[in-house]
């Protein structure tokens, strides 16, 4: 069962008697603009960006290194003819 309080009322069910005009909020309580908001955002994804590459340009460094010594130790290993 549902109280009374949580059924909405009769008059709001219908399209027709909602509001149908934008009602600005006066007294709101927002901080930040809509600019620094915009700002950090791409400021993040920047780092983020870099961050990304360079972890990946580190990692195929070591990954070259790696390479490399296996490929001296398989030339090692190769006997001479």
């Amino acid at each position: 069962m549902r109280d009374a309080q949580t059924q909405p009322n009769a008059d709001t069910r219908t399209p027709e008697s909602r509001s149908t005009e934008f009602v600005a909020v006066t007294g709101g309580g927002e901080t930040s603009s809509a600019e620094v908001l915009l700002t950090s955002a791409y400021a993040l994804m920047w780092i983020a960006t870099f961050v990304f590459i360079f972890l990946t340009w580190k990692k195929q460094n070591q990954i070259a290194a790696r390479l490399g010594e296996l490929d001296q130790k398989l030339r090692a290993a190769q006997p001479k003819a």
